[in-house]
């Protein structure tokens, strides 16, 4: 065998291995996935996309701004007042599922930036995490630093400044 051939089989060699290793790497993979869809199919979990979920939560707002409209305005009578009541459960209800919907966008691991438009018309683009701590539906991200009292009562006397001498005289 001469030299040439010897290196054509070596390449060739190589490039099997190397093309092997890939298929088998796609073929582990894709046996992988198959799993998991099937999983996912039986356990009834349907995962949606941000974008749906964004649209679904864009939907429920628009809802809400036409109840809130709806059960805007003095009550006529008490049949009346049942309605807004309704309407007003209802608006409560969509809030607590939108707010639902996007705490699983932050559980997902996203944070996308959101405009929001507050009651006076000023829009402000921020964070998703941000708007939920700001409403509530998440606790802020991070905790409060705690404010030590500058003063504190102590029997019948009050300490200022942590009872340290401030280097003027007293008299009893």
């Amino acid at each position: 065998m001469d030299m040439i051939t010897a290196i054509a089989f070596y390449l060739l060699g190589v490039f099997s291995g190397i093309t092997g290793i890939i298929a088998l790497t796609l073929f582990m993979s894709k046996r992988a996935l198959d799993k998991r869809k099937k999983e996912l199919e039986a356990s009834g979990i349907k995962k949606e996309s941000i974008k749906s979920r964004m649209n679904k939560v864009r939907e429920m707002t628009a809802e809400q701004l036409e109840l809130n409209s709806a059960a805007d305005g003095p009550q006529k009578n008490a049949l009346h007042g049942r309605y807004k009541n309704g309407l007003i459960g209802r608006i409560k209800e969509l809030e607590i599922q939108k707010a639902d919907v996007l705490r699983s966008i932050i559980a997902d691991g996203f944070d996308p930036e959101i405009t929001v438009v507050d009651g006076a018309g000023v829009v402000t683009t921020i964070k998703l995490s941000e708007f939920l701590a700001q409403t509530g539906a998440l606790p802020p991200t991070e905790p409060p630093k705690s404010i030590k009292p500058r003063t504190k009562l102590v029997g019948k006397f009050t300490v200022h400044k942590g009872g340290k001498d401030d280097g003027g005289s007293t008299t009893h």
